[in-house]
């Protein structure tokens, strides 16, 4: 956390919401902080932090904020159901809880900053600064008036951001972190174990016959709610998107060769230019394990492949050094050879792999369709326009949608069930629809009859629904969803059977027999070795069978299920932890993380003292009011 309070310094507008950092260190604030209504507020405050209040205006605006922020993300609309459901208001609300708790601590201690060294700080901040790197009047005029700033409700805003950094520096500032809890920390994330294991098939118990109706019928009773008929719901859509609409057969070639000329020199024959993949990871533990795969031999396109990713969560494309917003991740796609896989790098957004290639120069007629795509698409933009406000004005004039279609020349989609998964009665996604999560998602939220919003689609589609009838949720009797009912039973029974024929095993084990007789005694079936499972992951193993394998000393032995119908059988044989290189990069990196979890209970802590004693009352028919809830 520490060094993410520094870095937000180095630009104006991440000062002035310093506080977004904190979130999840007051979501104490939250849990204890809002009720309702507390005496004492006035109806134009949405809380009050001792002596500090927050006004239902301040309120409402930092909540819109930060709404179009994440529609600007996300690159689409956002209701307020969908932000009061993903708790966004909440998250703005303790925001500002946390920052006035601080500003009143700040006011009890009578932390101050002078107007001089206000102005300095200012004056050297690189957000206003020239190409030169010198203060730049008129760059800082814009960019107050971009933001609705005045100078002073600026400078007054800042003064409050640098003095909470100032108190909160003060707190953790000089965190160090324990010699001795970073090598713990080390131990737990890098000890390496190898070990001997068997797969136990299904078909390693014997043959299961078929239940009969009593036993079927308990089985369904005690699980009837499983085996109801999801609500379905038939809709009717219109999908207007520029790839579903682009003509490339009617582009020339001679206006694919004007493209051409004008990009070719930036994009298909690029100097200084190199083709740049990266697979972001959760954790350092996830890359740690992916790196050592590609050392022992696997491509980086098998492992994008491993964890299921699409060249678009992957492909940099064809970039410069500069390009890379990531400065650790340009550093590294421009220092290692062409064809190279780099080690775990720690990354603005995430510790990454980054694999590097040299960009190839394309031909004319390697690219020329590509090229007549894109001006189709270009074209068939403007087209979009055109039949958006023809196919609105349609609506508008009460004509449903399927008419609308035609009156543009357009067929509308008749789609007879999706349920709430995006799946079909036969259990299966429903195939070509744009944006299907976010269509269903919206779908489900109306009803018949209810003039809906458009579905703005990542590709700049454009998708209007009807629901046209509504099947609801509904039990089944035991006849109608008998094979169910009996595949159901018959892979729990193969379940409970191999966890007591697991069971079995492990005792054997534990009496002396080695797990090679005991794979020999049980159809041949193949041991196995691992030396390279974590507790981040191993490959081919489960998780519920990697939290076995470290869950006791080394010669343990255990099983745990493997997928959905196997079990494995497992004995750890050995355990290896690397020395901790203190002046490694990961140990850099550990280190980091460590120190920002104790720098967040730290806070967080603090926070809840601090919040506790000087009273935090918060006006909950205001916060609803403010935030558009019901």
């Amino acid at each position: 956390m520490l060094e993410g309070l520094r870095a937000v310094q180095n630009t104006w507008i991440g000062k002035t919401v310093i506080g977004l950092g904190m979130i999840l260190i007051v979501v104490s604030f939250v849990i204890w902080g809002i009720g309702d209504i507390f005496r004492g507020i006035g109806t134009n405050q949405v809380a009050k932090v001792g002596s500090i209040e927050i006004s239902t205006l301040a309120y409402r605006q930092a909540y819109q904020s930060e709404l179009q922020n994440l529609q600007a993300r996300l690159k689409r609309p956002i209701t307020n159901e969908e932000a009061h459901a993903d708790g966004i208001d909440s998250q703005v609300l303790s925001r500002m809880i946390s920052d006035a708790v601080l500003d009143d601590r700040v006011q009890a201690l009578g932390l101050a900053i002078g107007d001089a060294q206000m102005a300095k700080a200012i004056i050297a901040d690189p957000a206003f600064a020239d190409p030169s790197g010198n203060f730049d009047r008129n760059r800082f005029n814009y960019l107050l008036r971009d933001q609705g700033y005045t100078e002073q409700s600026f400078v007054r805003e800042q003064r409050h951001v640098y003095l909470r950094q100032e108190l909160v520096q003060a707190l953790v500032g000089g965190l160090v972190v324990p010699k001795a809890a970073l090598d713990a920390v080390h131990r737990f994330g890098d000890e390496t174990r190898s070990l001997d294991y068997v797969i136990l098939p299904a078909a390693a118990v014997e043959p299961i016959p078929p239940p009969d109706e009593a036993t079927l019928k308990t089985f369904y009773d005690t699980r009837k709610k499983g085996f109801d008929a999801p609500e379905y719901r038939k809709l009717v859509v219109l999908t207007l998107s520029p790839s579903l609409l682009a003509k490339p057969a009617e582009v020339s070639d001679a206006d694919a060769r004007k493209l051409y000329d004008q990009v070719k020199d930036a994009r298909f024959n690029p100097p200084g230019r190199r083709l740049v993949q990266q697979i972001v990871f959760p954790n350092a533990q996830e890359a740690d394990a992916a790196s050592a795969k590609i050392k022992a031999g696997t491509s980086f396109a098998d492992l994008v492949k491993e964890r299921k990713l699409d060249s678009k969560d992957v492909d940099l494309g064809s970039v410069t050094k500069e390009q890379i917003f990531d400065h650790a991740v340009a550093e590294a796609a421009f220092s290692l050879p062409l064809g190279a896989t780099s080690d775990p790098v720690k990354g603005s957004f995430g510790t990454v792999l980054i694999h590097v290639e040299a960009p190839a120069v394309q031909s004319f007629e390697e690219v020329k369709e590509q090229l007549k795509q894109e001006i189709a698409t270009r074209r068939a933009s403007d087209q979009i326009n055109v039949l958006h406000d023809k196919i609105e004005n349609a609506r508008s004039s009460g004509q449903p949608l399927a008419e609308a279609a035609k009156a543009v020349g357009l067929e509308a989609r008749t789609i007879d069930a999706v349920d709430a998964q995006g799946d079909g009665k036969d259990g299966k996604p429903i195939e070509g629809l744009a944006d299907r999560d976010a269509l269903v998602k919206a779908a489900f939220a109306s009803d018949v009859g209810v003039d809906n919003d458009i579905v703005q689609g990542r590709d700049g589609s454009m998708t209007w629904f009807e629901v046209a009838a509504v099947d609801p949720a509904h039990g089944r009797p035991l006849d109608e969803v008998k094979p169910a009912v009996e595949a159901a039973w018959r892979k729990d029974e193969i379940a409970k059977r191999l966890t007591d024929k697991a069971a079995d095993l492990v005792k054997s084990l534990d009496a002396g027999k080695t797990i090679q007789d005991v794979a020999a005694a049980n159809g041949n079936l193949p041991v196995k070795h691992s030396d390279d499972a974590k507790r981040s992951g191993a490959a081919d193993l489960s998780s519920e069978a990697v939290a076995q394998i470290f869950d006791g000393p080394v010669g343990k032995v255990g099983s745990a299920p493997q997928g959905t119908d196997a079990r494995i059988l497992f004995k750890v044989t050995g355990s290896t932890v690397p020395p901790l290189d203190s002046k490694a990069p990961q140990t850099t990196q550990l280190d980091d993380r460590y120190r920002a979890q104790v720098s967040e209970d730290i806070l967080g802590t603090y926070l809840a003292h601090v919040g506790a004693a000087v009273g935090v009352k918060i006006n909950q028919t205001a916060v609803r009011a403010a935030a558009g809830a019901t």
